[in-house]
């Protein structure tokens, strides 16, 4: 197994040279994060101070006094040690342990709670590594992390705790990854909404519509099961995918390397296939979210995020790669 980590990790190397010597060298462009070897980072620091008062003004979740079931109460995540518990999970600089908060909302015994926070400054990949649009991007994210507040959920009382995601509360009204969950069903989607908002609802092209309580500014969203079309163009794009992998029978042997290749019906129903999965997709996500007050009254209608709206609030993926 070390043997093929190490083959997937010397792809994310190449070779350079070095400046006025004409030295080959060897360019990591893995981030920090993927590296076996190295420092492990710090848990992230504690801050006493309060939390910015834009974000309490428009969450009661945070101005509430906290309460004895705000302490996540499993494994590492009680007596003190949510700082590590954390640093498995996120890669972040700080967090609020002050203003950690259970939800009220539960799936299938799975509780929730939110942690307030700034993530933590990654190095940027070395020149040539990436597109210069794509720096430019990671760049404008970096920066982001040491001034955008983000709020990371994570679940507990499942098999595992799960490290659900962190988001900016600049980005509270995106919803992304409800308005991409057509192609799937099953997984519940945690999320927080700002005060005044007493339900939220969900429109689609093909479906009916989905209204959602709030419970303590937060809500819980199940997507529909997917259609059976798009269930059985997922099964065959499955089948029809093409790949390989490296082994060896022996410590001592040679690396030997298997690939599949579609033939050209299969390309043919390939591509067929995938612009039915993508048409399907697009009729299943979400057209608009729209949040409700407690008379039933619109307050605000969401659309459909573009990629420069991402853009602009993105903190890039902030769950911490091989735990941490």
């Amino acid at each position: 197994m070390l043997g093929v980590l190490c083959v997937i990790l010397l792809a994310g190397c190449f070779a350079g040279t070095a400046a006025g010597s004409g030295t080959p060298r060897l360019v990591s462009c893995l981030p920090p994060a993927l590296r076996l070897f190295g420092p492990r980072p710090a848990p992230p620091q504690s801050l006493t101070t309060p939390l910015d008062a834009t974000i309490l003004a428009q969450f009661e979740l945070f101005r509430r006094p906290a309460l004895p079931s705000d302490t996540p109460p499993t494994r590492g995540l009680a007596g003190g040690k949510l700082a590590r518990e954390l640093s498995q999970d996120y890669t972040l600089a700080s967090y609020y342990p002050a203003y950690v908060r259970q939800l009220t909302v539960q799936s299938g015994g799975r509780r929730y709670y939110v942690v307030p926070a700034f993530g933590r400054r990654e190095a940027l990949p070395p020149a040539g590594c990436v597109s210069a649009g794509a720096r430019r991007e990671l760049v404008a994210q970096q920066q982001r992390r040491s001034v955008e507040p983000v709020y990371c959920i994570i679940e507990v009382g499942g098999q595992v705790d799960q490290p659900v995601g962190c988001k900016p509360f600049a980005a509270i009204d995106q919803y992304a990854e409800i308005f991409q969950s057509g192609a799937f069903g099953g997984e519940s989607i945690v999320d927080l909404v700002p005060d005044s908002v007493a339900s939220v609802r969900i429109s689609y092209r093909a479906r009916a519509l989905i209204v959602m309580s709030v419970s303590d500014n937060a809500i819980l969203f199940t997507p529909p099961s997917p259609s059976p079309r798009l269930t059985a163009d997922q099964n065959l794009l499955s089948r029809l995918q093409v790949g390989g992998y490296c082994y060896r029978r022996s410590p001592h042997a040679r690396w030997q390397c298997t690939y599949t290749r579609r033939t050209k019906a299969q390309r043919l129903q390939y591509t067929k296939t995938m612009t039915d999965y993508r048409q399907v997709v697009a009729a299943s996500d979400p057209t608009k979210i729209e949040w409700l007050a407690a008379t039933g009254g619109l307050i605000s209608t969401i659309n459909p995020p573009t990629a420069c709206s991402i853009a602009a609030t993105s903190v890039g993926d902030l769950r911490a790669p091989i735990e941490g």
